[in-house]
């Protein structure tokens, strides 16, 4: 059972695979769903559901993390509202983390660099890299959306390369000698990866104000202005 207090929601509706997760510090619960574009009537409903099935009640929740972006205009707002509403209303804080940093984050004891994307819809995709610097793992690249080719052109070395892509992409990159392609469920997001990163900010009192947490979007051009600056730190190294 999930300790009291103890226990981080995450919320990710980045895009239309969404997922909520319980995470104590050592127990998880977690549910994926395929979404569309309907995270508005099933968000709060799949919360609840989680919640029932772990036997945990909204007020042993003690912090909640979202993703917040890059993703759909109407996926992150719908996110981040109902997570928003539960931390005022719970009056527990709250925890935004980059969708790119969720989908990075179990490969970063590999060492190698990662390159991870999330689909941007009309045959695009946003996309960053990250490497191991100073003991963790961090976002070294701008984000940026560019046509799904450019995902899989332009590596300089040995890169792993995650993220939901059509079979066309996969196919591409299985000949690219410097693409290293994980199997298909490890290149998935979890929302229990989104809990575990969130989970150990919130721990360490690195938390985000209510007020102002916004979500990232990024249309066409690379971006690196202070409101992604949550996406740059919070993937680290687990060993």
């Amino acid at each position: 059972m999930l300790n009291q207090g103890r226990t981080i929601l995450a919320i990710d509706s980045s895009t239309e695979r969404s997922g909520v997760a319980l995470y104590d510090g050592d127990d998880f619960s977690e549910l994926t769903w395929d979404a569309g574009r309907n995270q508005t009537s099933t968000l709060s409903v799949e919360v609840m559901h989680l919640l029932a099935l772990a036997h945990v009640e909204l007020r042993d929740l003690g912090a909640i993390a979202v993703a917040i972006g890059p993703g759909s205009f109407n996926g992150l707002r719908v996110g981040l509202s109902v997570a928003k509403g539960l931390c005022f209303g719970l009056q527990i804080p709250i925890c935004g983390v980059g969708t790119l940093d969720v989908v990075a984050y179990p490969h970063a004891a590999s060492r190698s660099p990662i390159r991870a994307f999330v689909r941007a819809g009309r045959g695009r995709a946003v996309y960053a890299d990250y490497r191991h610097r100073n003991g963790r793992w961090v976002r070294a690249t701008e984000l940026r959306n560019e046509p799904f080719d450019a995902v899989a052109g332009q590596l300089a070395e040995r890169t792993i390369i995650v993220g939901e892509m059509p079979g066309e992409l996969a196919a591409k990159l299985a000949d690219e000698s410097l693409a290293v392609l994980p199997s298909p469920a490890l290149r998935l997001r979890r929302p229990s990866y989104l809990a575990e990163i969130g989970y150990r900010r919130w721990q360490a009192g690195d938390t985000d104000p209510l007020e102002t947490l916004e979500p990232i979007y990024v249309h066409g051009v690379a971006s690196s202005g202070s409101s992604d600056a949550n996406a740059t730190t919070a993937v680290r190294s687990t060993d």
